[in-house]
């Protein structure tokens, strides 16, 4: 080693000279080097350097507001279709009773082909047996029986959010169907329904028997006229005299004898079926499932708007 070469005491004096590019291209020749010395890098390069790393950042903060605002977003009406704006329930008549002997598909309508099937749900403004706008862009129209478990599992596990999500919003209405296939104690249960939805309250009965029937296991659940009496109270049937004097009496037979055979003249024998919009689901499917037709019936209506 010669001791009187210079040693690099790591530090430059004022007399020290900043080497150019070339000459630091000849020292890394030969050698294992791989980095230059921040010295080589020209001005320009720094400043488009500095430029990059801005523009990086903004569009990464940009994507990442757009991801939250993503993430935020509703996961339903996934097609921006307006709700509907009318009334969500039924208005009762003049003497404060509502029309429970409705049945069918719309008033008037003659079904004569599948073309035919959006006109199945009524839209009607007085049906005691519909919740959600009647304007609402798409219709679900169910055929369901009290003593039917499956029935059951829909009204417990999925209608509830179904409602919460596109009832509520404007965006469905749901329309029941009387179809007691399940022998004289469905037949029964479905007066009441008509007994309970008179006096303006029959969602609120379904709601209270479906629960019951879910807490007496997966079968028939086989309701008496008891059961039927105590879910009126429970649900909040305003005058309980008139509702067992209806239930009694028959008052509704006739109208659950039409809407079974409406029904059965669709094709439908059994229970839960579902129409949405014109869209068929047959048996308590997963919500998802629900979903899936609901938003593929949203995006018709955008398409057609």
């Amino acid at each position: 080693m010669n001791e009187d070469a210079p040693k690099d005491s790591g530090t430059h004096t004022e007399n020290s000279v900043t080497p150019d590019e070339e000459t630091l291209n000849s020292w890394s020749e030969g050698s294992e080097v791989t980095e230059k010395s921040w010295y080589a890098i020209p001005t320009a390069a720094w400043f488009a350097a500095v430029v990059a790393l801005l523009v990086v950042g903004a569009v990464g903060f940009w994507a990442g507001s757009k991801s939250t605002e993503f993430s935020e977003s509703p996961t339903y009406n996934l097609a921006r279709v307006s709700p509907g704006q009318g009334p969500a329930q039924a208005a009762p008549s003049g003497d404060g009773t509502f029309d429970a002997s409705i049945f069918g598909p719309r008033a008037g309508a003659k079904l004569s082909s599948p073309d035919d099937l959006e006109l199945i749900h009524r839209r009607d403004p007085n049906d005691p047996f519909a919740i959600g706008a009647v304007d609402a862009p798409v219709v679900m129209s169910m055929y369901s029986d009290f003593e039917c478990p499956f029935c059951a599992r829909f009204a417990t596990q999925t209608e509830p959010a179904l409602v919460k999500d596109y009832v509520d919003s404007g965006l469905l209405r749901i329309e029941w169907n009387d179809l007691p296939v399940n022998g004289p104690k469905a037949e029964k249960d479905a007066e009441a329904g008509r007994a309970a939805a008179a006096q303006g309250k029959f969602w609120e009965f379904a709601r209270v028997l479906f629960a019951k029937a879910t807490e007496r296991g997966s079968g028939h659940p086989e309701f008496e006229e008891k059961d039927l009496l105590d879910a009126a109270r429970e649900a909040g049937v305003p005058d309980m005299d008139r509702f067992t004097r209806e239930l009694k009496d028959g008052t509704w037979a006739k109208p659950v004898a039409d809407a079974k055979d409406f029904a059965q003249g669709l094709g439908i024998s059994g229970t839960p079926e579902f129409l949405v919009g014109t869209s068929h689901i047959s048996g308590a499917q997963p919500e998802e499932k629900f979903r899936d037709y609901i938003e593929l019936e949203l995006l018709h209506v955008k398409r057609a708007g």
